[in-house]
């Protein structure tokens, strides 16, 4: 059954893609090209859904209630040292990406110089200087924070939480919330040294580019061992060692799935 909603859920993904109103974009924009930069969420070979029952690695069975982080510092790289950086058409470079609102807020809108890219980048989590600033007066996504994202004991926001619960989870109840400065978090994708340009932004058109998020892999530890939901102080994360050792496997769950024009 996970495996026909996975199914359904790439038709509604990029049918939800297709019938996206058109904009007529403002004279600073007309020069530029657009990207769709989707986070396709999985768990293993199944579309990952809200309060649904999967099976980790370790034999765990679990369900996700929340998840949603950060994404920041976006740019696009031509191989030659010089980067194009990507924003929406408000100039905004900060974007919430929340998993539990599909499915539209896991698609960025971004305007991008049009060129061919060698290279992908960007930060799961927040600049210092906008991870300390106040987030009473701050503009979306950042305002969100006073909900769920930001700790207020702690001065910071989170920049990646997910939250569940399962028959094998500690206290039937977990929580991951990973933050602080040193817990930023930098992907890229591409090769700025290889010949190839994975990535072309076309003047007037638009590029998706479709990468996969797969929450098993958070779940599997650098080492080839599992991450156990089963422990209270694994299952239970503001900070600390599990919060490092989950930055450092939040690393291996983005995955590029392909790059196209789509007009």
């Amino acid at each position: 059954m996970k495996k026909i909603a996975f199914g359904l859920f790439l038709v509604l993904l990029l049918g939800a893609c297709k019938k996206d109103e058109k904009v007529i974009p403002a004279a600073a924009d007309q020069d530029n090209g657009k990207v769709e930069l989707v986070f396709m969420p999985v768990a293993g070979s199944d579309a990952l859904l809200m309060d649904t029952l999967y099976t980790n690695a370790a034999g765990e069975q679990f369900r996700l209630t929340k998840l949603k982080f950060f994404v920041s510092d976006i740019g696009l790289a031509s191989g030659n040292s010089s980067e194009v950086p990507g924003k929406d058409h408000s100039g905004n470079s900060i974007f919430l990406v929340d998993f539990a609102s599909l499915p539209n807020s896991e698609k960025l809108q971004l305007n991008v110089k049009p060129g061919n890219y060698k290279g992908l980048r960007f930060n799961i989590g927040l600049p210092r200087e906008v991870n300390h600033a106040d987030p009473t007066i701050a503009q979306p996504p950042l305002n969100l924070a006073q909900a769920d994202m930001y700790w207020s004991w702690n001065t910071g926001y989170i920049f990646f939480l997910a939250e569940g619960n399962g028959p094998d989870v500690y206290a039937n109840k977990f929580h991951f919330g990973v933050g602080d400065d040193k817990r930023i978090m930098p992907f890229s994708f591409g090769n700025v040294l290889s010949s190839q340009t994975p990535f072309i932004i076309e003047k007037g058109k638009t590029t998706r580019i479709i990468l996969k998020f797969d929450f098993q892999k958070l779940l599997i530890n650098g080492n080839g061992s599992y991450y156990s939901l089963a422990s209270q102080t694994s299952s239970n994360v503001h900070g600390g060692y599990y919060a490092d050792l989950l930055r450092a496997n939040i690393s291996n769950t983005l995955e590029l799935v392909s790059s196209d024009v789509i007009e």
